[in-house]
């Protein structure tokens, strides 16, 4: 790769990095307090709304913003005309959500979530008035100013919402998301200037609108499948069982936005670049897929590990029962890795339809399952429905990447050896130390043992058998390559 791209993305990555660790941890520590002072029934609630609120969303969801990072060519008069559409769309859906708020909360066998449904129904539309230069930033790989923008739309949520638990109750939480958001709008044009024009410009829009189709329908099949499960635990267990599992999702999928946030967001507008160069997008595919399950993988062995300590310890007894989903979520986020890459791949490339089929599959499988896993294993079959759906849909991502790149797979498999024995090592000495060591102080400590392990596994692995982890770190934070010894010109 060519040095300039391999710098810009180098930096992309580093800011992304940053973004995934402040807000992560900030969002992680709000979660835990707020499930202190909340109840299940609390986040129940405000699950259904995000439900529905996601769900009207994705309906009207044309994928304009992936769309222009994906373009080959913009101009001022494309972005304001992709601006106004979207804000257009989240308006409508805002207003059609409020109107349909009482229905919606019947599907969900829920009247309560009724007005924080339509208060929630503002959050899109808010969020829609976001500077657009910052897109522009983004196909440049520029991704400074978006990690600023969410750790201040962190912050804000996070001191509104915990300040104001005690007090509001349930509230707190619809006023941590509404301020979050707005701080970020204002913010973005701090950071990303703009003086947006209102424009309804079919003729600059309609190009996108040929990628952003299929983003439109990946979207609401997706939206289909979350939210299948939603209804069927609602409906069948209740608000309560549903604000557990919310809170499972949330804990079991910290692991999964690093690869959203982290690699996601930087390798989809990199692949778009290296379109024309299948050897270099495949080192490209080698290193990002590499370098994310050796992170992912030891994560998710402690999430399983350290589950029931996290919820028994810190969450406390009225979230019993949260540890063995959070555990088969876990396994779920891991199998998923390889897709997670595979899908910056087939949209970096221009095909999208590919992604669409991945999830009409996926979740046609998880949906179909759902209903039955739930009426009978409870909460937990309502995670186990998602194993067999991601495992098929890993392998069908396999084949298509097989169509597109030159030969991925090749040379990944000593690797992934190692990366697994770390994995089992990091699973092994965590399981160790919370046994000896119970509480709180054992949890943090089996975290930070477990952790070392992986790393000193790895490190030993890459040396003795040039497994290539250290020249994949160089080469996706080409800066620190001197760190590692090693200054790579390009992918092999």
């Amino acid at each position: 790769m060519e040095n300039h791209h391999m710098r810009a993305a180098g930096n992309a990555m580093v800011w992304k990095l940053v973004q995934m660790g402040g807000v992560k941890i900030i969002y992680l520590i709000r979660l835990l307090v707020l499930a202190i002072l909340l109840t299940p029934a609390d986040f129940g609630l405000v699950a259904i709304a995000m439900a529905a609120t996601g769900f009207l969303l994705s309906v009207t969801n044309f994928g304009l913003i992936p769309a222009v990072v994906q373009a080959e060519s913009m101009d001022d008069v494309k972005y304001d005309a992709a601006w106004t559409l979207d804000m257009t769309r989240s308006f409508i859906v805002a207003l059609l959500t409020i109107v349909f708020a009482p229905t919606i909360a019947n599907i969900f066998a829920e009247p309560l979530a009724v007005p924080i449904i339509q208060v929630l129904a503002l959050r899109p539309f808010i969020e829609s008035l976001i500077s657009i230069k910052l897109v522009a930033l983004n196909r440049e790989l520029s991704f400074r100013p978006s990690a600023y923008l969410k750790i201040v739309e962190a912050i804000s949520n996070t001191l509104i919402s915990v300040s104001l638990a005690k007090f509001v109750g349930v509230w707190a939480i619809v006023f941590g998301y509404i301020g979050g958001t707005l701080s970020m709008v204002i913010a973005s044009y701090i950071l990303a200037p703009h003086r947006p024009h209102i424009a309804f410009n079919w003729k600059a829009t309609s190009p996108l609108m040929n990628f952003g189709g299929w983003v439109f329908l990946t979207s609401l099949v997706a939206m289909a499948g979350n939210y299948g499960v939603r209804i069927a635990i609602s409906r069948q267990l209740g608000a309560e069982e549903l604000g557990l599992y919310f809170i499972a999702v949330q804990l079991a999928y910290l692991p999964n936005e690093v690869a959203d946030e982290a690699v996601g967001a930087v390798a989809f507008p990199l692949f778009a670049r290296l379109q024309g160069n299948i050897l270099q997008a495949t080192g490209a595919f080698r290193a990002l897929f590499s370098g994310l399950a050796a992170v992912i993988f030891p994560l998710c062995a402690l999430m399983i590990v350290l589950a029931p300590a996290l919820v028994h310890d810190v969450l406390g007894p009225s979230w019993a029962g949260t540890e063995q989903v959070i555990r088969v979520l876990s396994l779920v986020v891991m199998i998923g890795t390889f897709g997670e890459v595979a899908v910056t791949v087939f949209k970096g490339f221009g095909q999208p339809y590919r992604i669409t089929l991945l999830e009409v599959i996926q979740s046609s499988i998880t949906i179909s399952l759902v209903w039955v896993l739930t009426r009978r294993f409870g909460l937990v079959g309502s995670a186990m429905a998602w194993l067999p759906a991601i495992l098929f849909s890993q392998l069908l991502s396999a084949s298509y990447l097989q169509n597109i790149l030159d030969h991925p797979l090749r040379g990944l498999q000593n690797p992934l050896k190692a990366i697994l024995a770390a994995t089992a090592l990091c699973f092994i000495v965590a399981m160790m130390v919370i046994y000896f060591i119970p509480g709180v102080v054992g949890l943090v400590t089996a975290a930070a043992l477990g952790g070392m392990s992986t790393v000193l596994l790895l490190c030993v692995a890459d040396g003795r058998y040039k497994l290539g982890f250290a020249q994949n770190l160089a080469m996706a934070f080409p800066q620190f390559a001197s760190f590692f010894r090693l200054i790579p010109s390009k992918l092999e």
